[in-house]
């Protein structure tokens, strides 16, 4: 038997840093192959501390997470977690479970949390790990969840109206090869319970506890075409494969070898991996994964255009997709809309293929509402989402000129509905002096975010801002949408830059790039640096804002154009 083990991150990874950490023919990255250290990068790691912090609070917690600083081996770790576990600690941090050989895994959750005891009475514990995001949603009478505050971590009471997010389902994939591993060893609760502690960004963490068994991750079917499957199936079957992947690698030797049993594909997750140098010479240069960055195909649609022979953008454009269907409708079942999902990238590859980025895809006229005085609204958020910039870009007889209602200060609950509170009151002016007003936006970002702060406040402003939408408001996006396609998507920047020639002041423009900005316009060392960075924001916001009446008059024109002379 091959003694090999796969740690908690292999089943929701690639499997190709699966095949290539296990190919003796290949020369390992000099990168750390620890997928967690994205996330700690990513803020995840002082979140988990903070959580980690509080849970160390319970009484009789056992924490284990000094051993590896303290030169404890795995072993003597394997051993104190042992030790914890059957002395029955209410909680353990940082324990090493003991390898599976068997089933191949080794694993290290964040928290072991005492359950209900085992089926043969030994006690019975349940993993939990720490996530920087939020891992629930609304569902009205789901009754699928449990949760418990951190103080309390091991006590359980109905989530109601509550669900898991299934896009990340990729946490329940590390719980449930950490549950395996507590079955490996005779410590697994009888109540197959995996938690989660996200960060729900009210101040007040607390886990959610989520029953394995539970059947609610849309997967592909062969003979459905979906199937809904638990955790632990989901979770079963993409360790599995990944198993069967390490043993094909192993018994490489760099002579007449078959073909590897997975071909890379240029997923999302290749922009941090450490295995992207190898696998990069190995992807044709035309490759659909390498040049549909937009609304890219998922590996299961690139494999199965694979199977039909259609690997490359020429492929892809010289194709009758009418034809094909038949053939990749039945294996791509699992994404909603799939016929559209192909109907678009195929565009999109005649679109490269022809070396054209914006393409006009309809005959009717556009019909972009206009008005006597014009708003073009756009908003900036911090790094934690709240609003602290609402810019407008007042349009009429006399011309065009840029306003704004912010605060470059910490953002708190109040501050942000005190800046709200300024806009709406400005707009509600506005629209009182001016009837026929329209306010225009790209997609529904500020409108969101209005009614948020609108429902969480109760101000009769916002509520009446709000009440604007309707009869005022205009997305340019829906527009945009109806009628054009994007090789590199239609978001304002494409639209703008490609369509009218516009240009940003800024060279890097650029929403994530505007939250750093803000954040030294805050915390910058020296006045000058502060300033700099507030001018910076307002500037690219003017920019924003100025690029949309860009876009409009731009569409009106294509109106314009085809008006009989």
């Amino acid at each position: 038997m091959n003694q090999f083990v796969l740690d908690a991150y292999a089943a929701r990874s690639c499997p190709v840093k699966t095949f290539h950490t296990f190919d003796p023919t290949v020369t390992q990255p000099d990168q750390p192959h620890d997928e967690s250290l994205r996330e700690s990068f990513q803020g995840g790691s002082d979140f988990r501390d903070s959580v980690l912090a509080e849970l160390l609070k319970t009484d009789g917690v056992v924490d284990l997470r000094g051993m590896h600083e303290q030169g404890a081996s795995w072993e003597e770790r394997q051993r104190a977690a042992l030790e914890a576990m059957g002395a029955g600690a209410p909680l353990i941090l940082g324990a090493v479970l003991p390898l599976d050989l068997d089933g191949h895994r080794s694993g290290r959750p964040d928290a072991l949390v005492r359950g209900a005891d085992t089926e043969s009475g030994t006690p019975g514990y349940w993993p939990l790990k720490v996530k920087p995001y939020r891992v629930t949603e609304k569902q009205m009478g789901s009754t699928t969840l449990q949760t418990s505050p951190l103080s309390a971590v091991g006590e359980l009471w109905l989530l109601p109206d509550q669900r898991y997010r299934v896009y990340r389902e990729k946490a329940l994939l590390e719980l449930a090869h950490h549950w395996r591993l507590l079955e490996s060893c005779g410590f697994a609760s009888a109540h197959p319970l995996v938690g989660v502690v996200g960060d729900n960004r009210d101040g007040n963490p607390a886990a959610v506890w989520v029953d394995l068994h539970h059947k609610f991750i849309r997967t592909y079917s062969k003979t459905a075409g979906h199937k809904m499957r638990s955790v632990l199936e989901r979770y079963d079957h993409e360790h599995n494969f990944r198993v069967y992947v390490a043993e094909n690698a192993m018994q490489r030797t760099g002579v007449d070898d078959p073909e590897p049993v997975v071909r890379p594909i240029r997923v999302r997750e290749c922009e941090w991996c450490a295995w992207w140098q190898v696998c990069r010479p190995m992807i044709d240069d035309d490759d659909l994964s390498l040049r549909i960055s937009k609304a890219p195909l998922d590996v299961r649609e690139l494999q199965t255009l694979l199977g039909l022979g259609i690997k490359t953008v020429a492929e892809l454009a010289e194709a009758d997709v009418d034809a094909i269907l038949p053939n990749y409708l039945p294996l791509t079942g699992h994404r909603d809309r799939s016929e559209h999902r192909l109907r678009q990238a195929a565009l999109r590859a005649r679109m490269l293929a022809n070396g054209v980025e914006l393409e006009r895809v309809s005959v009717e006229p556009i019909g972009v509402p206009r008005a006597a005085v014009e708003v073009d609204l756009d908003i900036e958020t911090a790094g934690d989402g709240s609003v602290y910039l609402w810019g407008v870009l007042i349009t009429d007889e006399t011309g065009s000129r840029f306003e704004h209602f912010s605060r470059f200060e910490p953002m708190t609950a109040p501050t942000e509905t005190e800046v709200a509170i300024e806009f709406a009151r400005w707009l509600l002016d506005m629209v009182q002096r001016h009837p026929d007003l329209r306010v225009y936006h790209y997609s529904d970002y500020e409108t969101v975010h209005l009614k948020r702060l609108w429902e969480r406040s109760g101000d009769p402003d916002l509520g009446a801002a709000f009440g604007l939408v309707r009869e005022h408001f205009v997305d340019l996006f829906t527009y945009v949408r109806e009628n054009y396609a994007g090789v590199d998507g239609l978001g304002l920047k494409v639209v703008a830059t490609r369509g009218t020639d516009f240009q940003w002041r800024d060279e890097e423009p650029g929403g994530l790039a505007s939250q750093s900005w803000f954040s030294e316009a805050v915390t910058g060392s020296t006045e000058q640096a502060r300033s700099c960075a507030r001018q910076r924001v307002l500037d690219y916001n003017e920019d924003d804002v100025r690029a949309t009446l860009a876009v409009r008059n731009w569409l009106t024109a294509q109106d314009d154009a085809q008006q009989p002379r």
